[in-house]
């Protein structure tokens, strides 16, 4: 079996503006915009990733207010890129909060935790090509 991609899902009560976030801080640009009777999906795509974001008919609760590492599950996903430090400061700029700067962790390879304006937390990843 082999798995031919992955496309991560949000759910917000607010889905124009989360959008935006992800348009203008991490460069997705949105590929469609799907209405159903539970709600619009709005579909993401920068390069290989896919995002789907979904805003329900009903206004879902809040997201848990725990430190993303503070619970089990789903609770953070990485973007691979080419400059951490430019996906940073587009993510800051665009209304993301910076959890943990660009920081080296191995030769080659660097890491960043952003937070969207929601609270979703995104590992940036840069690694060395060969």
């Amino acid at each position: 079996m082999t798995v031919l991609g992955l496309e991560a899902g949000l759910v917000t009560a607010d889905g124009a503006a989360l959008a935006a976030f992800y348009v203008d801080g991490f460069g997705f640009t949105v590929e469609r915009v799907l209405e159903f009777p539970q709600g619009t999906v709005r579909r993401l795509q920068n390069g290989g990733a896919q995002l789907k974001i979904f805003e329900p008919s009903d206004r879902p609760e809040a997201l848990d207010s725990r430190p993303w590492n503070g619970a089990a599950g789903f609770r953070y996903a990485a973007l691979h890129v080419d400059d951490a430090a430019a996906v940073v400061a587009s993510a800051r700029d665009a209304g993301g909060t910076v959890l943990t700067g660009v920081t080296s962790h191995r030769p080659d390879a660097c890491f960043a935790l952003i937070a969207d304006p929601e609270g979703n937390v995104w590992e940036i990843l840069a690694e060395g090509r060969p």
